[in-house]
């Protein structure tokens, strides 16, 4: 028999009103569970609060499993709700609430009780594994960019004005792979500050770069660091339009002459049709693009390029450079 294109609403109806985290989990989606929210362990981006999910990084948000299963599968109408009926899964509670999926209100404050002093993890994560200049993680312990915490993640901290301000927001990188699941744990924590990222100046920036990750962004670095100099680097943790505008204003509120903003993102099609995107929302006189030649990603490039790159300690070791380079935050 094909595929069926009419389904009764009855079975509309019993759909409807399936749990949706019941039946993601059921399908192996992980979450993990964040005051009232809970994220995806691998799309961090992805937040599910009651039947409620919202994809900030991809600007998606809707209501309920039949819309989720149309937009994160791929599905039909009537395959989502044939789909969701065969399973065994959880109805939702008629008192249950269905509130938006926002943003938090409430002013950022930084867990610092769960740093540790031990470094060592995430070092032999970020240099053995990742293939980042060793130099250049002392750098960013030094600084208090980075930090360790209690589960041995990399915590990347946002800080404001180009690594220099206060930290507004943070995000976690997993050290350890996720048992039958693809890469490791990544979060970023609940902040008041959604379209602003990871952040560091090299020089007095009169560009800003953007990239897909903290990982990405410091491997580009570590490639670059011979060329690299007077620009913003800036992880979006994803591919975010509203990032790019934000960084480019508040850059020039702090008396920054931003004349180009390079997408370093992926070589892969999500990162195409965003330069795309953006090349047609922002003067292209100000877009450049770099993705990597030979790759998918900067962290891939790096590893493969890793014994031809000179180390970052040579732009570290310059006395000019690390003035210009000091975070008095």
């Amino acid at each position: 028999m094909g595929e069926r294109k009419h389904v009764k609403e009855e079975e509309v109806m019993k759909a409807r009103d399936i749990d949706l985290l019941s039946y993601l989990e059921a399908k192996g989606e992980t979450f993990v569970k964040e005051g009232k929210y809970y994220r995806h362990t691998e799309h961090d981006s992805l937040l599910i609060k009651g039947n409620m999910y919202a994809w900030n990084s991809r600007n998606e948000t809707g209501y309920g499993a039949i819309s989720f299963a149309q937009m994160y599968y791929g599905m039909s109408f009537p395959q989502a709700v044939l789909d969701i009926n065969k399973g065994d899964y959880k109805e939702l509670s008629q008192s249950h609430e269905q509130p938006s999926v926002s943003s938090s209100k409430e002013p950022f404050r930084y867990p610092k009780e769960l740093e540790v002093k031990d470094q060592s993890k995430i070092k032999d994560y970020l240099i053995k594994e990742r293939k980042i200049d060793s130099r250049l993680v002392d750098w960013l312990l030094q600084k208090d960019l980075i930090a360790q915490d209690k589960r041995n993640n990399v915590v990347f901290k946002w800080r404001e004005h180009g690594g220099k301000g206060k930290v507004i927001g943070a995000d976690r990188q997993g050290t350890a792979s996720i048992k039958n699941k693809r890469g490791s744990f990544k979060q970023v924590l609940p902040n008041d500050n959604p379209h602003t990222g990871f952040s560091v100046d090299v020089g007095r920036p009169n560009k800003i770069h953007f990239f897909e990750s903290p990982i990405d962004l410091l491997s580009y670095w570590s490639i670059q660091e011979n060329s690299l100099q007077n620009t913003r680097l800036i992880s979006m943790n994803g591919l975010k339009p509203k990032t790019v505008a934000q960084s480019y204003i508040e850059a020039r509120k702090e008396g920054l002459g931003i004349k180009e903003m390079v997408l370093a993102v992926d070589n892969d099609q999500g990162g195409k049709e965003f330069i795309d995107k953006m090349n047609q929302i922002v003067n292209a006189d100000l877009i450049k693009a770099d993705i990597p030649k030979g790759a998918k990603d900067w962290n891939e490039e790096l590893k493969k390029n890793g014994k031809t790159i000179q180390p970052v300690a040579s732009r570290l070791r310059n006395k000019q450079t690390e003035q210009e380079l000091s975070m008095n935050g």
